[in-house]
């Protein structure tokens, strides 16, 4: 089962629709930094000799008081492994022969497998803490743990000189708002201006895609078994949701091993244990692999990753500690890889960062990730293995049982397989399978939100955060309607908590560019931000000439900060936070407004709906999160007061002439564009004239009388609009969005069978 591709947005409308350490070398004290040295072997580089681990066995007796027979027999051991390895043919270490028949846990929030992954990008469990995410196979001689972090970038000012987050020069500002006067004078005199392909007018005001960047792939931590297991039996891999811990069991050889996995927000590191039923059982290689160009130490079974981006040079860093438990246990290492043999316990601890910080705007000078990364190995490595854990537990468990849904499902034993082939193309159900799978995916959903978005982190993105080994060219922060989706279920959900960085995005990024976007492009005050964003505060258009220009997309996002001043009823955070940035928001549009030559209300102009269609004023969307913008913000004043009276006025006298977006077309339509341009059977993926009903709700601010006419046109373009193919490809957002707007019209039974 494809478990993370983009389910939260399916949870979303599931919803809507039916509601003490003993190695040769030790571990350094805390405080502690690992030394670093030159290399220049490169991640090819095999071991050369037995000696090349620094194997010492003077140190080991004088730390463990172990005999000389005994440091003979460690030393016999360890010599017989290493030349076993030599002797053996290179090749892809197998996986063992599976024999699981075992139950599965009682519980309604778990998903778990009877087998490894396939396809660690199909199959694998996600685990993160915000900033880092981490995806897991459950290999059993061999375990992947491929981790990504938010901020490992290409692009930005390190990378082209003149990026300015789509902004232009001082020297051309003044022709950018030539440009836009020149297309707000054509619009004023027609009706609309063709996009397909874009004429010269609309490109001069379009900016460009040069130092954008996207989202790097970090690497693997690989944990390989140094016997590799043949045959084993009791398999099971399973994802506590509730607990954000991921557990692998098995038998090999009569030894019941188990590992968890968590990645813990409070310790800000990511934790693998190990564990065998029997003493000295565990056995095991810990590497780190990465595709960049760097050097690797090793101190004191710390393992360390550091290097560059090849392309804007941003540091980056991973550090590896393994700590092992057990009497007779020995260890020994060299600067690629730590081996541990016959140990009871041992855990990884890992942590993984870059230069980047949000407070770098806007030059974004690299702050060196390398003491912060060594402190929070430290603290791991001085804690104890249960303190951490129900430390992570009770920091995920009290987000995520702040919501609870109940369908009547009750535990199934059937693995996460099984369910998704039991449920696949199913007529709407009544049956438990059903229920159980629908009830889980909301659940899931919540969880994957908590697992990406935390306070001090960066929004959820989405794509090529989990990314096995390869990059999602289209990684960025798209703002007219994926950015927003993915926080669609946080409040509703309790998970307020969880908006804390988007917030944070619009205050730290969006903003401060933003008003440069407002002043040199649009000659306005407050700020704006365009369609497409990313983590060095991308405001400007792009290149695209159907996407790009979307200066509502700033209203769009204010909605999200309304939002939680309506959940939380914080009036402090209204006052210094929500409040301020949709003023802002709103100021822009105070400023850039015009009189419609159609009918003399305000609209915006010039006006692009998302991906389709000509260049015109007042498009449905634009209009509908414009007035959205404008009611939160008076209601904002209500409640913190406003001492600039110009601007209450402005917005007050605006917003009583603001052309709403709600028109009945002639075949009875919601209108997209303000002159009635639609065509019945114009199947198109994109749904903007039914914001107003979802996500928005100003469909429902009407009188009975308009509310019922505005729901009923609604039903007709969604009908006309078709189920959100696009081409040959089926796309899951637009189903989403499809599913939960017929939930707001009440039919339940077509949401339901969009979620199919």
């Amino acid at each position: 089962m494809p478990v993370h591709r983009k389910p939260w947005l399916l949870a979303t409308a599931v919803l809507l629709a039916t509601h003490a350490l003993v190695t040769v070398e030790g571990v350094p004290a805390p405080g502690r930094s690992p030394s670093r040295r030159d290399s220049s072997l490169t991640i090819q580089d095999p071991v050369s000799s037995f000696d090349d681990f620094g194997f010492n066995p003077s140190a080991l007796e004088e730390e463990e008081g172990l005999s000389e027979i005994n440091l003979q027999e460690h030393q016999d051991q360890l010599r017989k492994w290493f030349l076993d390895q030599e002797a053996q043919p290179k090749h892809t270490p197998f996986e063992p022969q599976l024999q699981s028949t075992v139950d599965g846990p009682n519980s309604t929030l778990h998903l778990w497998y009877r087998q490894s992954a396939k396809s660690i990008k199909e199959e694998g469990f996600l685990i993160g803490n915000g900033k880092a995410q981490v995806l897991i196979g459950g290999g059993i001689n061999v375990e992947r743990l491929v981790f990504n972090e938010e901020s490992c970038w290409s692009g930005g000012p390190n990378e082209y000189k003149e990026y300015r987050g789509g902004n232009v020069p001082d020297d051309e500002v003044d022709h950018k708002q030539e440009a836009l006067q020149a297309i707000r004078k054509a619009l004023s005199a027609k009706a609309n201006i063709p996009n397909n392909p874009a004429p010269a007018m609309v490109k001069e005001i379009l900016g460009t895609y040069e130092g954008f960047g996207q989202q790097q792939p970090f690497g693997e931590v690989l944990v390989e078994e140094l016997h590799p297991f043949e045959t084993v039996q009791n398999y099971k891999r399973e994802l506590d949701l509730s607990q954000g811990i991921v557990k692998v069991s098995f038998t090999a050889n009569d030894i019941d091993y188990t590992r968890e996995h968590f990645c813990s927000y409070p310790d800000a590191v990511c934790v693998m244990r190990i564990q065998g039923s029997e003493p000295k059982s565990v056995n095991i290689k810990v590497s780190i692999a990465t595709n960049h160009i760097g050097e690797f130490t090793n101190v004191h079974n710390r393992l360390n990753f550091r290097g560059h981006l090849e392309s804007n040079n941003m540091t980056i860093e991973a550090m590896v500690a393994v700590k092992a438990e057990g009497a007779y246990g020995v260890s020994l290492s060299n600067y690629r890889q730590v081996v541990a043999m016959n140990f009871d316990t041992v855990t990884l601890y890992y942590t993984f960062g870059t230069g980047w910080t949000p407070g770098g705007y806007p030059n974004f000078a690299d702050v060196d990730p390398h003491d912060r990364l060594t402190s929070v190995v430290d603290k791991a490595l001085a804690a104890w293995y249960n303190d951490q854990y129900l430390k992570h537990i009770k920091d995920h468990n009290d987000l995520f049982s702040g919501f609870s849904l109940d369908l009547g499902q009750s535990p199934l034993n059937l693995a996460t397989d099984e369910l998704f082939k039991a449920v696949n193309g199913r007529k709407p159900p009544t049956d438990e399978t059903a229920t159980y799978f629908d009830a889980l995916l909301v659940q899931y959903g919540r969880y994957l939100l908590i697992a990406s978005s935390r306070p001090g982190s960066l929004p959820m993105n989405g794509q090529s955060v989990w990314s096995s080994d390869q990059v999602d060219i289209q990684t960025r922060y798209k703002m007219n309607i994926e950015l927003q989706m993915n926080y669609w279920l946080a409040e509703s959900t309790n998970l307020g908590e969880t908006v804390t960085p988007l917030i944070d995005f619009m205050e730290q990024l969006l903003v401060p560019r933003g008003q440069d976007t407002a002043s040199q492009l649009h000659s306005a005050r407050g700020w704006t931000t365009h369609t497409y964003s990313n983590i060095w505060a991308h405001t400007g258009p792009t290149s695209l000439a159907n996407s790009s220009y979307f200066p509502a997309a700033a209203a769009w996002l204010c909605q999200h900060a309304w939002d939680r001043y309506l959940y939380s009823q914080d009036y402090y955070y209204l006052r210094d936070h929500a409040y301020k940035l949709m003023k802002g928001a709103a100021q822009f549009w105070i400023d850039t407004l015009v009189e419609s030559h159609i009918d003399g209300t305000f609209v915006s102009s010039p006006a692009f709906s998302p991906e389709r269609g000509p260049v015109t004023e007042g498009t449905a969307l634009d209009q509908q999160l414009i007035h959205q913008l404008f009611q939160s913000t008076l209601d904002a004043i209500t409640v913190v007061g406003e001492r600039d009276k110009a601007f209450v006025q402005n917005l007050t006298t605006i917003f009583a002439n603001l052309s709403t977006g709600l028109q009945v077309g002639n075949w009875g339509q919601l209108q997209e564009w303000k002159v009635d341009l639609d065509q019945p059977r114009d199947v198109h993926y994109y749904l903007a004239p039914l914001y107003a009903l979802y996500p928005g709700h100003q469909i429902f601010d009407q009188d009975a009388a308009a509310k019922e006419t505005f729901l009923k046109a609604s039903r007709n373009t969604l009908i006309e609009r078709g189920a959100g193919i696009n081409g040959d490809i089926d796309l899951g957002w637009a189903k989403v969005w499809r599913a939960a707007l017929w939930a707001r019209l009440g039919d339940g039974a077509r949401a339901y069978e969009l979620l199919q």
